[in-house]
């Protein structure tokens, strides 16, 4: 009879409390009441679709809103809004370089959201105002029939063989490649390998997505930016191309989302916040090929789980981010 007694009133406590009962989140129920989330973000509209779509069934009664541009122009556009007074935004979806600057302006708003001591300590600021979703992973690709696997090149002063001149492409705003080399070889050895590897003559392509297809169709032999994603989904179509890594690996600042000041719905931006973040959403991002910044979860590659990562703090050199632009695009670009 007792435990008879026992299984009842567990049953009565699950019932009559909604966060036990399946609800997940204190957000809930005030989410219902605002109806929708206003999101701005910069992840490419195919994949944020899916991942709305998985939001929005797993909660019916919140519409979101995506706004979507690229990084500097969105960081612009939330600059602009804020000084004049407006605030629209529920949610920032954004890159790296450019939440560093949306902190530095004093333009978020603290969260330390529940799922967030999952996230891997690179991935996420000290502070609590931004998590990472998914982190670029950037290697050097290589065209199977112009390279052989043998030949690929596995470390910098391979890459300064005369046989590659002309036949090396990089992207104008790879800044992020340019700071990782930086850090792995310190400032006077990146400085000396730099200016070397600039007298490679390289193809100067705007576009990763660009890039790694033109790299498929044997445009040039390397590429140094080519994104796990984007080549990962290359490879599964059956393009010619495959890739190495210089170890370890440096993952570019994530792209993470966090809470702007001044939200018109808090508890809708909040539960979504939580929802990306959280085991399955991530989940989402991995089937989308993203490389996701939950520690419970491996990578969709099993060759990327394999890796040396290394460890920076993003935040130290973007500080400094418009010396190391001016210096790469002094090199590479002008």
């Amino acid at each position: 009879m007792r435990i008879g007694t026992g299984i009842f009133v567990a049953f009565l406590i699950v019932v009559s409390n909604p966060l036990v009962a399946g609800a997940q989140s204190p957000w809930v129920e005030k989410a219902k009441a605002e109806k929708e989330v206003k999101l701005y973000g910069t992840m490419n509209i195919p994949q944020m679709q899916t991942v709305i779509k998985s939001f929005e069934k797993k909660y019916p009664f919140i519409k979101v809103r995506n706004y979507s541009d690229g990084g500097k122009k969105l960081a612009q556009k939330i600059a602009t809004e804020i000084r004049a007074g407006r605030y629209f935004a529920d949610v920032y979806q954004i890159s790296g370089a450019e939440m560093f600057l949306l902190k530095r302006q004093g333009y978020l708003n603290k969260y330390e959201s529940s799922e967030r001591k999952h996230t891997r300590d690179i991935y996420k600021d000290k502070g609590g105002y931004w998590t990472g979703i998914y982190a670029n992973l950037e290697f050097i690709g290589y065209n199977k029939t112009l390279v052989s696997a043998r030949e690929a090149p596995r470390g910098h002063n391979d890459l300064l063989d005369p046989k590659w001149k002309g036949k090396i492409a990089i992207d104008p705003t790879d800044i992020e490649w340019y700071i990782t080399q930086v850090y792995l070889l310190g400032e006077a050895k990146a400085k000396e390998f730099m200016q070397r590897f600039a007298r490679q003559e390289l193809q100067v392509r705007r576009g990763h997505t660009l890039l790694a297809q033109l790299l498929a169709a044997g445009e040039f032999s390397l590429l140094m930016t080519l994104r796990d994603n984007t080549g990962y989904s290359l490879i599964q179509k059956g393009a010619p191309i495959d890739w190495v890594a210089i170890e370890p690996v440096i993952p570019n600042p994530a792209n993470a989302v966090a809470l702007p000041n001044r939200p018109p719905h808090p508890n809708a931006a909040r539960l979504f916040i939580d929802y990306v973040l959280s085991r399955e959403g991530q989940g989402v991002m991995r089937t989308l090929g993203r490389n996701i910044t939950r520690v419970d979860l491996d990578p969709l590659q099993a060759r990327v789980k394999k890796l040396k990562y290394g460890k920076i703090d993003w935040a130290d050199y973007m500080g400094d981010y418009k010396k190391y632009e001016a210096e790469f695009r002094e090199l590479f670009v002008n």
